[in-house]
């Protein structure tokens, strides 16, 4: 799903030479995007979107750890198999003994965590969990030594040699709302639209509207149009009316709708205690423009900007509120299905559940969905230093170094996701069998 880049990008750490750096080649993820989206109808000049990895079976159990597979050629260098769209990523070789607190992190929630990555089939982790199917969801030592036996970590470097970025946090909500219209439940969360397709890339326009939507000409013929922005929809009756057939849930504050849609996912408290969730289906194709930007920009906060300071300015400035969301011209579409199990997180862009403290969202360009890394960050203060996965991606997940860390559901998660903002170091641990020399 996604994550609020309402948060500064922290400053990146001292270079280091490049000498130490090893380029590696690490294939590009194959999920759409934030949550479990399924793919977009293509306009006739499209090329074909790339459809979510599907669940599989659930995991086994007993045995201890696996002997370790044949190990990698030493030496500097070493690269993960290539793909058709893989690019280069500076990697420095290290090992579990420099990885920062390896032996203290507790493992808890870590091997289901693990468990759910194998569902996704990932084709590198297929080795790797065919060996972890037996070890006990238990078993600590054997689930540490297993992943010493089949992993090795790889220190994750920016383009200019930096080793540490910046570490955010997002969790799912949950909002007082109804599946049908009436006040106080007036804002609407909006079903993906069935004429909404994808645009050409323009590799020259970064900035560029990427969803469409088909207009109908007098003639009979049809025309491929960008689709409207946040704003554009406020002020166009034809769009709101198209886009109120498609609604899944109504909310009672526009701004938890916004923050509903970075976060990409979340729960619906209907009036009768039932709770449904909602959950990415797509987005109308604008760029992600962050509103905490915007309040920092027109000089209505200062300092670090997160979910609570945005709320009370949106409260004291009642008036400002619409100004403030139209800043953000993206528009989040979701799909909503009943709660059928409370203790399950919301699907990530991997399509497993995500898991409180062991899931983060990633860059998709540069790392592969379902990969291990190790994290070594702080929160409140305090040093956070665990295994975490790649399961989810965000709009403004930029970069190696960049990463949103899952924080769980509700109130309490919220409060501590929305107060996340350190700057982190992260490790790859990629598949022996899958370094080359």
């Amino acid at each position: 799903m996604s994550q609020p880049a309402t948060r500064a990008r922290a400053a990146h750490a001292r270079r280091h030479a490049l000498a130490w750096t090893t380029g590696v080649a690490v294939t590009l993820a194959l999920a759409l995007s934030l949550g479990s989206c399924s793919s977009l109808p293509q306009a006739p000049a499209a090329a074909p979107a790339a459809s979510a990895p599907g669940a599989a079976s659930a995991p086994r159990a007993p045995a201890s750890a696996p002997a370790a597979p044949a190990s990698a050629a030493s030496g500097a260098t070493a690269a993960a198999p290539r793909a058709a769209r893989a690019t280069s990523l500076p990697l420095r070789p290290s090992s579990f003994a420099r990885l920062p607190g390896w032996a203290s992190d507790d493992f808890q929630g870590l091997w289901s965590a693990w468990r759910r990555d194998c569902q996704a089939h990932v084709a590198l982790l297929a080795q790797a969990c065919a060996a972890s199917a037996d070890i006990p969801a238990h078993d600590t030592d054997a689930q540490r030594a297993f992943f010493e036996q089949w992993f090795r970590p790889w220190r994750l470097l920016a383009a200019d040699g930096a080793d540490q970025g910046l570490v955010t946090g997002y969790f799912e909500p949950i909002y007082a709302g109804s599946t049908t219209r009436g006040w106080p439940y007036v804002v609407p969360l909006w079903g993906l639209p069935r004429d909404l397709v994808a645009l050409p890339a323009t590799a020259s326009d970064p900035q560029q509207v990427t969803r469409g939507r088909v207009v109908d000409e007098a003639d009979g013929r049809t025309r491929i149009v960008p689709f409207w922005s946040r704003a554009q929809i406020r002020q166009d009756a034809q769009a709101q009316r198209l886009l109120s057939r498609h609604v899944v849930a109504w909310l009672d504050n526009p701004v938890d709708a916004l923050l509903l849609g970075v976060q990409g996912s979340g729960l619906v408290r209907l009036p009768d205690g039932a709770l449904l969730r909602v959950s990415f289906a797509g987005d109308n194709g604008w760029p992600y423009r962050s509103i905490g930007r915007w309040l920092l920009d027109h000089g209505d906060l200062r300092g670090t900007v997160t979910m609570q300071s945005i709320r009370a300015w949106a409260h004291m400035h009642p008036n400002g509120v619409q100004q403030m969301l139209d800043a953000d011209p993206r528009v989040v579409f979701f799909r909503a299905s009943p709660l059928d199990n409370p203790q399950r997180g919301p699907l990530g862009a991997l399509g497993v559940p995500l898991t409180a403290m062991r899931s983060v969202a990633v860059d998709k360009r540069l790392l592969d969905l379902g990969m291990p890394l190790w994290l070594s960050t702080s929160v409140g203060g305090r040093p956070l230093q665990r295994l975490v996965f790649a399961q989810d991606v965000g709009g403004a997940i930029r970069g190696a170094l960049r990463a949103d860390l899952f924080f769980g559901t509700g109130e309490a998660a919220g409060d501590a996701a929305g107060r996340m903002q350190s700057p982190g170091s992260m490790w790859l641990l990629l598949p022996r069998r899958a370094a080359a020399r």
